[in-house]
């Protein structure tokens, strides 16, 4: 991690930057629990690990240089209780005796009323909130009330109504938005990463590895220009279908067709708009039958579309 990796740095989200310099400017108002709430791939985790190294800044201006600051680097630094994110699994209250690491019960024992090591104000940061479980968020409440003034809390989390709001009333929430594409396009390109307009204003819009973003395009742009590559193109998603080595555990077929339909959409909208607009409905009606919730009617629904599409392009 870089020494330069100040607050400023955060790009398109000016509604956030108002919340997050008057805090770090003046820690002293920093309320017991901060919300970061917004679309995936917006910003929320990176904004939140920019925030804390200000706030524990010995020279409060993210120097990278003090010993706060250099522990903050290393990811060790003692003042900062950083809950694992894992997936689908809830944060729980925790065993009354002997309660395991990084449940509340663990958290409200072993951290929160003990003064910080390094820097004035220690900050809990639970990444995913909405996987709080309910006995755990009963216990968190007391401990937002009677929150000791070293101690903070930030949560992070997609949508506000994944939060009872006797959590949010004792917050204040700062929101996150979609991001303009022109800064999607300037950050893919100075992390070497692949753009893709139909990604919309997130830095993760998708749940699949970027690979099979690029295959997927690779196979659709320029590459549909007569009935023919239509079929070779059922063939590959077919075949594909098989193998999909490189598929995360939860994204299935009916998410590879959707991701083949959206980047379609793209490809026949980037010119003679009117002319593929019979295409592009094709697609929507397509997409349509994914969503209907019927098993096993994918491959029929996609035969079904090459076959309109292969005619649209004869004539």
């Amino acid at each position: 991690m870089s020494s330069a990796f100040g607050i400023d740095e955060i790009q398109g989200q000016e509604r956030a930057l108002v919340f997050l310099k008057k805090y770090s400017s003046q820690p002293e108002l920093l309320p017991p629990l901060l919300i970061f709430h917004g679309p995936e791939g917006t910003g929320k985790e990176s904004a939140v690990e920019r925030f804390i190294r200000h706030v524990l800044c010995i020279e409060g201006t993210s120097c990278g240089h003090c010993v706060s600051c250099r522990a903050f680097m290393h990811q060790s630094h003692p003042d900062i209780v950083w809950f694992p994110l894992e997936k689908n699994k809830q944060i729980s209250i925790g065993k009354e005796d002997n309660p395991e690491e990084f449940t509340i019960r663990w958290l409200i024992r072993t951290r929160l009323y003990y003064r910080p090591h390094l820097s004035k104000v220690r900050f809990i940061v639970i990444p995913d909130a909405s996987l709080i479980g309910n006995e755990a968020e009963t216990a968190l409440l007391k401990s937002l009330e009677e929150a000791p003034a070293f101690t903070r809390f930030i949560f992070i989390v997609t949508n506000l109504d994944q939060l009872k709001e006797t959590i949010i009333s004792r917050a204040v929430c700062i929101p996150f938005g979609y991001l303009p594409q022109s800064i999607i396009k300037d950050l893919h390109y100075k992390n070497s990463l692949t753009y893709l307009p139909a990604q919309g204003g997130s830095m993760d819009p998708f749940d699949c590895p970027p690979q099979v973003l690029e295959q997927i395009s690779q196979r659709i742009g320029g590459n549909l220009r007569q009935p023919l590559d239509y079929l070779r193109l059922e063939e590959w998603i077919l075949g594909y279908k098989e193998e999909h080595a490189d598929w995360k555990e939860d994204f299935s077929f009916k998410d590879f067709l959707d991701l083949v339909g959206l980047l379609l959409l793209q490809e026949y909208s980037r010119s003679d708009f009117e002319a593929n607009l019979p295409k592009m409905e094709a697609v929507f009606r397509f997409k349509e039958k994914l969503h209907e919730k019927i098993h096993g009617q994918e491959n029929i629904s996609l035969s079904l579309l090459i076959h309109e599409l292969s005619l649209l392009e004869q004539k």
